[in-house]
Parts: structure tokens; sequence; C-alpha cells
């Protein structure tokens, strides 16, 4: 039997302790103590995101090479890459490298249409005359017809998990709360409680990203949000995208495991969290929404994904639900029911039906467009009698993932970028009281786009010349693959971990260009199919995860957005989780989704003989086609 050892991992503000097996690996260990290291690379040891610093103990790296630190000392490892071996351990995890839910801008949205508050749960207090002799009916029929005396009209059901618990009838002195939903003309009971507790009546909200996952808690009753909270989708572990996560799911015994991963690593554990934070039980939650692009939707309900990964991209349903709760293995009432929104087609998911309704591009008259930037960006543009959608494999750059300096929005992360010239130092905002641990989507594109301006980099997103003379800041720095240029936004001593350096490098750029670049060029060739310029947009939305705190400036100027007056932008913010809220308040809503679902006509890029020349132009700053961006001296 291994030898079990003590291992004390420091986080920025708490210390946890548990117990581990020798050979280890330290995410393996830190998973035992409850902490969950971002490991998007699947431990291949690539993406730098689980760096933690070795203060004592012994190790062994990936080859078997010991690592011994004596206390005092330290040393920067790979948690994924680095093995417990003995000794007094202790570890210290900085915050980037540390996957905590609550992360805000990720789950904000605005813009959202007034609804009516019709829920689909509702909660009835009944007080039950106690049977009698001459009265031989059941607890359950005495129930439903009492319900019938409340205005409950057309079939009342109840199934057998329900029908268990009509003991506390009589326990209850015959006054309970009963709990039902509407579904397909009946209504459903749900669940049986003691006594009133028609103010405790709980639903939950979800936008299943590709990368990121946020679920929030919502009073039912009041149709207000009560908590939210996100965390990487853990199917990172196993595959990077959507693309990957099909060929993954090819053997299908894979299925299971990413809908497990989905499910009870990722959406469970946030539901529990967040009942928790509230003081409800997760039987409270008696109602879910998901919305998320059609892959995702697919894994989340263990549907086989192997269609949608080629011609002619057929899924197994567009309209998929709606499911019970225990079908799925959800952390919350298990007769409730789960509504996962409908697809318009293989990549223009459930997500931008939900964006679709919060944006109103359906019932507008006005030439809009809607962009989503996630790992799989979707547009749509048009309006109410006529839209074209299309889908662009985007990459998780503006998530923070793969990129040497990226980070979600959370504490630490630099949201906000100034640079005046190329001499002078930078000027940047860290979200929460932290110091500086990366750079998230928002401080991405003010960085490219000061920089550019600021003439420390060129059209092609390198280093210039000059800026490599004059600038101080623009240096060699180490990383995984060796020393490369890179421009340092923060040295060492004033970062997060105080370890190395805050930087940019020219290959972090080049993913930001390749996101932006196909963003841009699926934009372009969308409005082309429509048989308008991007000039002639009247509205343009922007949906995401982060796209409230982008800068319009920043993004027009870096070649993300068309260089349009900046009155016609509206920063939606993740409409997909704001889409999720209103249809898990209003029933209206729910009832509207398929008809939304399938307005747009969906071309695909890769048909499109312009796309290739369109996307490679717009990989320049802020595009190679300068009337484009004549301002901006694009070209």
């Amino acid at each position: 039997m291994s030898e079990t050892i003590q291992a004390i991992f420091e986080l920025p503000h708490d210390r946890v302790t548990c117990e581990v097996r020798a050979g280890s690996l330290l995410t393996a260990a830190a998973a035992e103590a409850g902490l969950i290291l971002n490991v998007a690379c699947g431990g291949r040891g690539t993406c730098g995101g689980c760096a933690v610093e070795l203060l004592a103990g012994r190790f062994a790296d990936a080859s078997g090479g010991a690592i011994e630190v004596s206390p005092g000392g330290s040393r920067r490892a790979l948690a994924c890459q680095t093995r417990v071996v003995g000794g007094e351990v202790r570890v210290r995890v900085p915050v980037r490298s540390l996957i905590e839910a609550g992360e805000r801008i990720v789950m904000d949205f605005a813009h959202a249409p007034a609804f009516s508050l019709r829920p689909p749960v509702r909660k009835v207090y009944l007080r039950l005359p106690p049977p009698i002799l001459r009265d031989q009916r059941g607890d359950l029929e005495r129930i439903v017809d009492e319900l019938r005396r409340h205005g409950f009209e057309g079939p009342v059901v109840a199934s057998v998990y329900v029908a268990r618990g009509a003991e506390l009838v009589a326990g209850s002195e015959y006054e309970l709360t009963v709990t039902l939903t509407r579904q397909a003309g009946a209504w459903h009971v749900i669940r049986l409680q003691a006594g009133d507790t028609t103010d405790v009546n709980y639903g939950a909200a979800v936008d299943v990203g590709t990368t990121t996952v946020a679920v929030a808690l919502v009073d039912l009753n009041r149709g207000e949000i009560v908590d939210a909270a996100s965390r990487y989708n853990q199917q990172v572990i196993r595959c990077d995208d959507v693309a990957s996560r099909i060929s993954y799911a090819a053997d299908r015994s894979r299925i299971e495991e990413l809908r497990d991963l989905v499910v009870d690593e990722t959406v469970d554990p946030l539901v529990r969290l967040l009942a928790r934070r509230a003081g409800v039980e997760v039987e409270d939650v008696a109602h879910m929404t998901v919305a998320g692009n059609t892959v995702m939707s697919h894994l989340f309900c263990g549907l086989d994904p192997s269609g949608l990964g080629g011609v002619p991209f057929a899924p197994v349903s567009n309209f998929p639900g709606p499911y019970r709760a225990g079908q799925l293995h959800l952390a919350m009432n298990p007769e409730g029911f789960v509504d996962v929104f409908p697809s318009a087609a293989a990549y223009v998911g459930g997500d931008i039906t939900a964006d679709m309704h919060v944006c109103g591009v359906t019932r507008g008259t006005r030439l809009t467009a809607l962009i989503d930037i996630g790992t799989n960006a979707e547009i749509v543009v048009g309006h109410r009698d006529r839209l074209i959608g299309c889908a662009a494999p985007a990459g998780p750059a503006f998530e923070g993932r793969g990129l040497s300096c990226g980070m979600r929005a959370a504490a630490g992360a630099i949201d906000t970028v100034a640079i005046d010239a190329l001499d002078d130092d930078p000027r940047f905002t860290v979200v929460g009281d932290a110091r500086p641990a990366g750079l998230c989507g928002s401080g991405l594109i003010d960085f490219v786009a000061q920089a550019f301006a600021a003439g420390i980099l060129g059209n092609a997103g390198r280093f210039t010349d000059e800026a490599r003379r004059r600038c101080a800041r623009v240096r060699a720095v180490a990383t995984g693959a060796g020393e490369v240029p890179a421009y340092v936004l923060a040295e060492a001593e004033d970062t997060d971990d105080g370890l190395a350096p805050l930087a940019v490098t020219e290959a972090d750029v080049a993913a930001v260009l390749q996101a932006k670049g196909v963003i841009f060029a699926a934009l372009q060739i969308a409005m082309k199919h429509f048989g308008r310029g991007l000039e002639d947009i009247e509205r343009l939305y922007l949906a995401g995860g982060f796209a409230r705190h982008i800068d319009p400036d920043n993004a027009v100027g870096m070649g993300l957005l068309p260089d349009l007056p900046r009155d016609r932008f509206v920063f939606v913010g993740n409409g997909s989780l704001g889409g999720a809220f209103l249809a898990l308040c209003d029933r209206a809503v729910r009832e509207a989704l398929p008809r939304i679902a399938a307005a747009p006509a969906v071309i695909e890029l890769n048909l499109d003989a312009d796309f290739m020349d369109a996307y490679t132009m717009a990989m320049f700053l802020p595009n190679a086609d300068p009337s484009l961006f004549p301002a901006a001296g694009g070209g």
C-alpha cells in the first residue's frame, strides 16, 4: 500500500490540508483537498494553467527526476506534471491556477426584454379534510380534488416517486404544499411537503458553454436571480473544442463519460453550491432551463453527437426534451422537468436561440447583426422577415484559455489596458482586490488594440523593430517553449505569484488575431448572403460572457467589430444565460422558442469561396483591407 502524506495547499486567502498517496499527481492531490486546478490542456503540460509554487517536500517531474524543496525555498512547477513523493509537502496555488465558482463577468447579461411572470412551476398550500369512513378516496385523489377547487383544470397526474411520499399527508395533519408543473396539457405533481412552503420555489437557468458553464438560481415566485456561479466545463480535461468532443464520443462508451463531466462534475456542483449559499435544499429547485450549442446540448442529455461531425451534420434532435431531472441525474427535484433550448442547426445552437429572443431579432424591422462570442462563435444577421445564420470556430482565446497570459474574469484578471505611447508604462485595472495574475478577454482586446495604436505591434501582430529597440517592456521572457519575445505588463514582483512576469507573447497575439479574424470574416460572409454590406447594419448586438465589458473603440481598433457609429452597438453580455432565465420565468418564452430557432436560414462558411480570403485579410491589424478601417491605418 502506498505511503500516505500530509499535504498543505496555500491559497490566496485560505489554507487546506489533506492526506494524499505518495506518487499522486499534484492535480489529483489538489482534488483530494477539494481544489480544482486549471488543466485546460487535459493534463498534457502544454497550457501552463496549473502552475503552482512548491514550498516544501519531495516531488518528481514528468520524467521521474527528483525535485526536493527545503523549507524556505520555492520552485515553480506544473501540477499536472509533478508527483508527490514525500516529506512535509507544502504547495502554494496562485489565483490564476485555481478554478473557482463565482466569476460575475461570465454571468452578466443585460438588454433583457420585458416579461410576464408565468413560471412553469406552481406551489399550492392545501388544508385537506381528514378521511372519514364513508369517504374511501385515497390521499392523492383527495389532493387532486382539492386542486380542482383551486382552479387546476385538465389531467392532474403524480408519479410513483411522489405517491411514495403521500404518507406525510396524515403526518402533517392534512396541511401540505403541493408543487406542480404543467407539461403537454397536464399538471404533474412533482412534490408533496408538510406545512406551507409556498415561499420556497426555485428554478435553475443554465448556460452550457464549450469552455464555461454558468448557473443562476432563480426565485420563481418573484422572477429574480438569487445567486449565480460559474466554472470551466469539466469536459475540457478530455477535449478542447466541439470538434474534438465529437471525435472523442465516436467511442460510444465515452458519451456517458462526457455527460458525467458536464452534469456530475460541472452543473451539479454549481447547483449544490448555490442551494447551500441560499440556505435551501437541492430538491427545492423544481425546474431547469438549459441553453447551449448543439453539441453541448447533446452531451448534456447523453445523446450521440457523431452525426454533427460530418456532412450533412444531422443531430439526434434539434428539439430535445423536456426531460425529467432524474433521467439526467441532475442535482434538483428528480421529478422536475428540464427544458433544453432548441437549435437551428448543427452549429447554430440553443445558445443563439436564447440570444435571438433576448435581442428581439425575430421581432424587429431594422437590419440587425447578432454576434455571440464563444469558443464557437455564432452569428445571425437580418430582421424579422429574413435571417441568415452561421457559425465559426473562434477558439477559446477570448475566454482566457490557450494563452500564456490568459485567465477567466476572476479576481486577479487584468480587464482593461491603456498604453499611451511606445515607451510609456501601461495602465491597467484588475478584477477584485488582487494583484495581477493574467488577462481576461476584455483586457486582451484592449492590449492588442492599444499596442497596435502605440506602434508596439505591427499589422501582422508581431512586435515592431522600433518597439524592440525603444520599449523596455518588449523583451525575451521564459516560457514552456523557451525564451520568446513578449510585452511585459507586470514584473514578477508585482504579480500574484511573484514568480514570473505577466507578459503577452507573440503567440498569444496570434491566437487573439485568429479568433477575431474568423469572427469578422464570418460576419462579412453572412452579410454578403443577405445582400448588404457591413455599413448597412443598423444595430449590432454583441453577446458572450465578457461582452458587456468590451471597450467598443478597442474592439474596432483591433478589427473584431466593424467600424460603425458607436451608438449602433449593444453589448448584451451572456444572452444565453439571459434567455434561459427568461424561459424559466415566462412560459410564453418557452412556447416561442421552436419558432425562434427555426427562423434563420443557416449557411456553411466552409462552402463559401470567399470565406478563406476574408479570414486571411482579417488576421491583420485591424484588417488587410484598408477601406474597412480607414481611420485605424488598416493595410
